[in-house]
């Protein structure tokens, strides 16, 4: 299950954002986020970052954008998990962590109808 930190919400921000510690438990595979940004801020660990065509590493203080709209992937590159900072915007991303959360936690893996359900329901599309 992922470990993930609510800094700020929709309803502390007036919509305008979402900010969230993440710690990385597994590789994030390509998806696309068809209703926000998402901003990454590398706090611990590094990655390789797949965003459109384009593949990088990314290390601590490294910042990254993903634009709505574009397929992006993380894949964690040091032996201790990756942490970041994550600004997505506008808000409602917590809520899909809040979701997927809850159907991991419910015993649902990542391949299930119930997580693919979380997925369609926030705008998160795989590949």
């Amino acid at each position: 299950m992922p470990n993930t930190w609510f800094k700020a919400v929709g309803e502390d921000t007036d919509g305008a954002f979402a900010l969230l510690e993440y710690q990385m438990t597994y590789d994030i595979p390509a998806h696309t986020h068809l209703r926000e940004h998402e901003n990454l801020y590398v706090l611990e660990g590094s990655v390789t970052m797949r965003i459109g065509d384009d593949e990088f590493s990314a290390g601590v203080g490294d910042f990254v954008f993903a634009p709505r709209g574009v397929p992006h992937a993380i894949t964690a590159t040091s032996d201790a998990p990756p942490r970041f900072l994550t600004v997505c915007s506008p808000s409602g991303f917590e809520h899909f962590m809040e979701d997927l959360m809850e159907a991991l936690a419910a015993g649902h893996d990542r391949s299930s109808p119930e997580v693919a359900a979380v997925r369609e329901k926030h705008g998160w599309i795989p590949g």
